[in-house]
């Protein structure tokens, strides 16, 4: 039983360290995922291994210590976005709704064909902006009802599991669909006006994932993270970012993004709010973020029920509110980071 405790053991804390190796390659990034699920299993492991105390051996005595180690690590890793945490973003009361907005969010899982209870979804939140991910023709032609209400759209629905659908009830301004990587993953980028007149910049993201049977490395999403980031970093207006990010909250790229982009994140402090997988509860993350500058508050944000996809939807709702930006300390990249994050907006990447 020892022997076994041991490899079990050697595997978690090899899975653990392999994440802090800097590589683009797929296995090296999935293993920045399941943190939360790692830290639970040597938790139980560490328990098993109370049975055998004390242990004598020096061999699994450092194997013991190695498990403390990592829980640790995993912990700090995890800490900022559990509800003990210091908050990133001020929460304010709903009091000017010219200054506000809802934006709701979801990668609807191209084959799912449970389109009503999306609209149903969308119909009660009743949010001013609406990006859907994964969305083809057949999506489209389901949401073509959107439009008697939001008139403003970006509409690129594609086959390939990165189509997007975009509705607004706010006036934009130069809204566009850029293609920042590869000509088949589009984004949205658009000034939005506000009923007060203030206006703001947003970006709507879906980069590919670094797993098999989409992309081999992580090249791709890191340069369009990374291009975005420092868009948003020269951004003179207020500036938001959002969407299907295909990685974690805690992740080096992540990381990296906040930093780079100056943008805060409204669940430091407050939760996961982990949107996939919804149909396993044990395999569970954070892949669907909202990033703000800092001079938005967060008024409300909320992760939906199930609408049939394999992920839950968002609802996020801000408000504009320039006095309080002094209240809100964005995150800030170092020399050493911003030349990372130039080099991954820059590298080459295989169409």
């Amino acid at each position: 039983m020892e022997i076994l405790l041991a490899i079990i053991s050697i595997v978690l804390i090899i899975s653990v360290f392999l994440s802090l190796i800097k590589n683009d390659f797929w296995v090296f990034k999935i293993l920045e995922y399941p943190r939360l699920q790692k830290l639970v299993l040597i938790l139980v492991v560490l328990a098993c291994w109370y049975f055998y105390l004390p242990v004598t051996e020096l061999f699994y005595q450092v194997i013991i210590g190695m498990l403390f180690i990592s829980i640790l690590y995993l912990a700090y890793k995890i800490w900022p976005y559990t509800g003990l945490a210091k908050k990133e973003m001020v929460r304010v009361p709903s009091t000017d709704n010219d200054n506000e907005l809802k934006i709701f969010a979801a990668n609807v899982l191209q084959d799912n064909r449970q389109y009503e209870m999306l609209l149903n979804q969308i119909k009660n939140s009743d949010p001013d902006i609406i990006f859907l991910l994964e969305t083809n023709e057949a999506w489209a032609n389901a949401m073509k009802k959107l439009e008697k209400e939001y008139t403003y759209t970006l509409l690129a629905p594609q086959e390939n599991t990165y189509g997007l659908l975009f509705y607004s009830r706010l006036k934009l301004e130069n809204p566009s669909i850029k293609y920042l990587v590869k000509q088949e993953l589009p984004s949205i980028d658009t000034i939005v006006e506000l009923p007060s007149g203030n206006k703001f910049q947003l970006w709507g993201l879906h980069p590919e994932p670094p797993v098999p049977g989409e992309n081999l490395y992580s090249t791709a999403k890191d340069k369009e993270l990374m291009k975005v980031a420092l868009k948003a970093k020269e951004c003179k207006l207020p500036c938001i970012v959002f969407g299907d990010l295909n990685d974690v909250a805690w992740s080096h790229t992540t990381e990296l993004f906040r930093k780079t982009s100056e943008l805060l994140d409204p669940r430091r402090g407050r939760g996961f709010y982990s949107t996939f997988s919804a149909h396993h509860w044990f395999i569970r993350y954070p892949l669907d973020y909202i990033f703000c500058s800092r001079e938005f508050s967060l008024v409300h944000m909320q992760r939906m029920p199930k609408n049939g996809s394999d992920h839950f939807a968002t609802l996020t709702q801000l408000a504009l509110r320039k006095d309080l930006q002094k209240k809100q300390d964005p995150p800030q990249a170092d020399k050493k980071e911003l030349d990372e994050a130039q080099k991954m907006a820059t590298q080459k990447v295989e169409e």
